[in-house]
């Protein structure tokens, strides 16, 4: 697709990281607005933004460095900070953004799961516009396919252009995005029903997982880590401990935490 936004003599803007810039600014601004009507601090908000970028994108590296390709890295270890060759995870991502964020709450004395809830409502924006993204760098891109919904990439400088040059591929990106769409709703929806604290949080990573799973059998770049036969994915693997985390805190938490 456009792997670089702006490829001008010595100026060089990959597309992907551009979007992950926008995603971090858009989930910001988006909880910062919805900050006072839970009656929480955009002053906070704010600086969890910043927290949360950070760690964000250093969880995402290094989940892929000791997750999904430690022998690569182990062999060529300067190459862990060679960050624009690609190899970030969403779910690296999401880890990091929830320890970046219980660490500073729990420095500052401040409720965590409140916090966490609001947090969870920008969090599929974050998913969309990254995902807009990968569909531009050409990365995370699917299998072959004659499905009537595909994408074709010929630009040898995206991985897909490279591995499936002109071949119709499923829209992996787009369905993610459609992904982060649903999750989007889903979580507004029950934010407005609301039973306990952290619900929000654990509905967004629910919900994720759950579709996410699904999306990871018609993926294309084994590079990011399948098993098995490429029967499962690492992706596949983090979403069901998510799924089972969830579904025992969902209950603990409903007990501990009632609103």
């Amino acid at each position: 697709m456009l792997p670089f936004l702006i490829h001008y003599k010595s100026v060089v803007i990959p597309t992907f990281f551009f979007m992950v810039m926008v995603a971090s600014l858009a989930a910001a601004f988006y909880i910062y607005y919805q900050a006072p009507k839970k009656g929480l601090s955009q002053i906070v908000v704010l600086d969890l933004a910043m927290v949360g970028t950070i760690v964000g994108i250093v969880g995402a590296r290094l989940f892929h460095v000791f997750v999904e390709a430690p022998d690569y890295y182990w062999e060529h270890p300067t190459y862990v900070f060679h960050f624009w060759r690609g190899g970030f995870v969403g779910y690296g991502v999401f880890i990091g953004i929830l320890l970046g964020v219980i660490g500073y709450l729990k420095i500052r004395k401040l409720p965590i799961l409140k916090y966490c809830d609001l947090v969870a409502l920008g969090c599929p924006l974050i998913v969309f516009f990254v995902r807009i993204g990968c569909l531009g760098a050409g990365c995370c891109y699917g299998t072959p396919t004659d499905f009537f919904i595909h994408l074709t990439f010929t630009n040898s400088s995206s991985d897909a252009g490279r591995e499936f040059p002109g071949q119709a591929l499923h829209a992996t990106q787009i369905y993610d995005m459609i992904n982060a769409t649903i999750t989007f709703m889903v979580v507004h929806w029950v934010d407005k029903r609301k039973k306990f604290e952290g619900q929000v949080m654990l509905t967004f990573f629910m919900t994720y997982a759950f579709f996410r799973f699904f999306i990871e059998f018609l993926r294309g770049d084994v590079d990011r880590g399948v098993y098995f036969g490429g029967i499962v994915s690492t992706s596949q693997i983090t979403g069901v401990v998510f799924i089972t985390l969830g579904l025992f805190l969902w209950r603990y938490w409903k007990k501990k935490y009632p609103v």
